[in-house]
């Protein structure tokens, strides 16, 4: 459930959108169309969210839904609740950024070369953004099952059993996933993806698509 309220919640709406309207005018130079930001109870696959309705390029759809009611940045309530100022922050700022992708640029939202470097410039100001949330001990009592990418090492947090490491690809960059168990006991050392390899930009034509064919259907797991 989405909260509109600031009820039970680390910062009001209004507060949330004040810090948006901020950066927006510091890093973004005002281009960001107004887009709504939710408290979630029951986002806990990621600390942040942004969602649209339609792709980046959809011509068909009213500019209201493309730059309206259609798009949407929630927060989660169990994973940022007792978190600093500073971190809820960071995570509305990495939202920004692909709001930034989808709206300015019309790209589909990723963790690649242009997020990080905007992530960049934001952090020399001290902003403390990071592409992979750390959970604290409380938000990690209510995630069961987790899966990370094996190529960019992204993790994806679930209460319940969801994915499937043979349906399922990561939603930022077609890696397969492995269930957390698995992977603890396959590769001790951090994933590419944690540790800043190039493994992913490497993987990718000039084009920006990842070389290659997949074989059969795939279901992307996105959560930006």
């Amino acid at each position: 459930m989405a909260l509109r309220s600031s009820i039970n919640v680390p910062l009001s709406v209004e507060h949330l959108q004040s810090i948006w309207q901020a950066l927006n005018e510091s890093y973004f130079g005002n281009r960001l169309p107004a887009i709504e930001i939710q408290w979630s109870t029951r986002l806990t696959a990621s600390a942040g969210l942004f969602r649209s309705r339609t792709g980046p390029r959809t011509s068909w759809v009213a500019s209201e839904e493309r730059h309206g009611t259609g798009r949407v940045i929630r927060l989660s309530v169990p994973l940022l609740s007792g978190q600093s100022f500073e971190e809820i922050r960071g995570t509305l700022a990495h939202e920004m950024i692909h709001q930034w992708q989808f709206d300015v640029k019309k790209w589909c939202p990723s963790h690649g070369r242009e997020f990080r470097r905007i992530m960049a410039l934001m952090n020399a100001d001290g902003l403390g953004i990071t592409i992979y949330h750390t959970l604290t001990a409380g938000a990690s009592a209510s995630v069961k099952f987790t899966w990370r990418c094996t190529w960019c090492g992204y993790a994806y947090h679930r209460q319940r059993n969801t994915l499937s490491t043979q349906r399922h690809r990561c939603g930022l960059c077609r890696g397969p996933l492995i269930a957390q168990e698995e992977a603890i006991r396959s590769s001790p050392q951090p994933f590419p993806g944690v540790s800043g390899s190039k493994r992913e930009d490497e993987k990718r034509s000039p084009g920006g698509r990842r070389s290659g064919k997949q074989a059969g259907p795939i279901q992307l797991a996105f959560h930006f």
